[in-house]
């Protein structure tokens, strides 16, 4: 269960960075010259009525996908925006696409929405993203959804996909990380 609810958070994560995708388009534009879908809106907070699919262009369209997806239940393109190897992680264990399927649609709905709060470059292929989530209430059975989470990306061919589960925020994390600008 407990491994379980580390998946569902990491996923959740993942749909809560996605609320804040524009924040970080901006910011990685500023840095590689990509134009997100995203447009100027970047780091401001998504509710889950802003959300839509906008492919995998940025690590921020990626996360607002993903986020997109796992609110409306769709777990079949929560499961398109993972690497190829979080994809392997599911296939490989027994009912692990079962799991991941009825996970996402039970947990999807239980937030208002996320926020992108800050981005941390790894290589020219590895991005993490720190977010926010905003859930609608606490996991009842005493666990605890983080106030913020970290998700790692990395580009495959031109699209940027999930890599790895969500990992709660540390202190550490923010060193040689770049605060998302104020919102205008």
């Amino acid at each position: 269960m407990k491994n379980n609810l580390k998946i569902i958070v990491g996923i959740v994560g993942a749909v809560i960075l996605a609320a804040a995708f524009p924040l970080l388009v901006w910011k990685l534009t500023a840095r590689t010259g990509v134009e997100g879908s995203a447009g100027k809106s970047a780091g401001h907070y998504l509710t889950r009525k802003q959300l839509t699919f906008v492919g995998y262009a940025t690590p921020e369209d990626t996360f607002q996908s993903v986020a997109w997806a796992m609110m409306n239940g769709d777990a079949d393109k929560v499961f398109a925006c993972l690497s190829p190897e979080s994809q392997a992680y599911f296939n490989n264990k027994p009912n692990g696409r079962r799991e991941f399927n009825a996970n996402m649609k039970r947990n999807g709905q239980q937030f208002k929405g996320l926020q992108i709060t800050a981005w941390k470059t790894l290589a020219e292929d590895k991005v993490e993203l720190k977010f926010k989530l905003d859930p609608a209430s606490q996991p009842k059975n005493g666990d605890h959804i983080p106030d913020f989470l970290v998700q790692a990306f990395v580009k495959i061919g031109g699209e940027w996909k999930l890599s790895g589960p969500t990992k709660e925020y540390t202190p550490d994390w923010d060193n040689g990380s770049q605060p998302e600008p104020a919102a205008p």
